[in-house]
């Protein structure tokens, strides 16, 4: 029997952009404490840039507190709750700035909210005061902003969340297989509205060009196919699946329509890309990092999050050595 991939759309869009970056980040991290370079890929792997940072917090605090005293029926006091999230973020901020993540003990606790990695820490990277103090005003305007969000019908997003029958955020353990590949999505907010599924993703990006529809898309199919798998219920219709683009930033709701069309085309390219990563992988459970070339793309390499321990290994015939690598990235982020 021909073997699962484990597919989702990062991984796929990694795989377009370099092979390397896919092997770094989907067959080489690893939590496994003992074998210090899938650790160091896995910290890699982890680490965010101040901009993702700030886009991240608010995606916890949301699935972690708004989302859960929306469902409580509980008042919301959003000068209050902007407070506790700055507060939230300064924690997570000391966590990366004193390197916890390193420890054996405190760094395997990474489902605790304040665990963060970011590369102006673990790599040393240059920064201003004033772009961690623009970071924390991001952070309370997005949460204060909530109120002003309005649906496409013209309700407010509190309003329509408050009248859904269900709210679960960060749905995570959803999986359905599709030929070749596992599909295991993260979905920052299912809702029941009217008893129809509602899939939420929230953004914090301040791009207009930015495009997240297949994301919605893999995550509606996830949710059309599972309904599938429950014989003793109803199977949805392609237009009951509502999908919601919310940008907490520019408190904008973008709703993508999901339909049958929609739906085959990402099947069909979940079946080939799925078929393209089992001939790249082969048939070896441990793959050789040989055999994954490098982009020869700059621009790509200059903001992957790999590039150090790539030029390292590159350097270094694929060894390693933990100090030898910490000397190499002071090194080369001095220069």
């Amino acid at each position: 029997m021909t073997k699962k991939v484990q597919w989702d759309n990062t991984a796929v869009n990694m795989l377009r952009e370099c092979n390397r970056k896919y092997y770094f980040s989907q067959l080489l991290a690893s939590k496994n404490r003992s074998n210090p370079l899938q650790r160091k890929v896995h910290e890699l792997k982890k680490m965010q840039t101040l901009s993702m940072w700030q886009g991240s917090v608010v995606d916890k605090f949301m699935e972690t507190v708004i989302i859960p005293k929306i469902s409580k029926k509980e008042t919301l006091d959003f000068d209050s709750l902007a407070d506790e999230a700055v507060e939230f973020a300064q924690k997570q901020f000391d966590y990366s700035r004193q390197r916890i993540y390193t420890d054996p003990i405190a760094g395997k606790l990474e489902t605790a909210l304040d665990f963060c990695i970011l590369d102006i820490h673990e790599q040393g990277k240059s920064y201003e005061e004033n772009e961690i103090a623009e970071a924390y005003i991001n952070i309370r305007a997005a949460i204060t902003g909530l109120p002003e969000i309005r649906m496409p019908d013209g309700q407010t997003l509190l309003g329509f969340l408050k009248q859904c029958n269900a709210l679960t955020p960060n749905v995570f353990t959803w999986k359905v297989e599709i030929e070749h590949a596992a599909v295991k999505p993260q979905i920052d907010l299912l809702a029941q509205y009217n008893w129809k599924p509602v899939v939420i993703d929230w953004k914090l990006s301040r791009s207009y060009l930015a495009d997240y529809s297949r994301q919605l898309i893999i995550c509606g199919l996830v949710v059309f196919l599972k309904r599938l798998e429950n014989k003793d219920k109803q199977p949805y219709a392609y237009e009951d699946i509502q999908l919601f683009e919310v940008n907490l930033f520019k408190r904008t709701v973008k709703q993508h329509e999901f339909t049958e069309e929609r739906a085959n085309d990402m099947i069909d390219e979940i079946n080939l890309t799925s078929r393209d990563i089992l001939l790249l992988r082969g048939e070896d459970e441990e793959p050789d990092i040989d055999d994954f070339e490098g982009t020869d793309n700059d621009g790509s390499c200059k903001i992957c999050s790999y590039r150090s321990i790539c030029a390292y290994l590159y350097l270094n015939n694929n060894s390693y050595d933990e100090k030898a690598f910490a000397e190499f990235v002071q090194v080369t982020q001095s220069a």
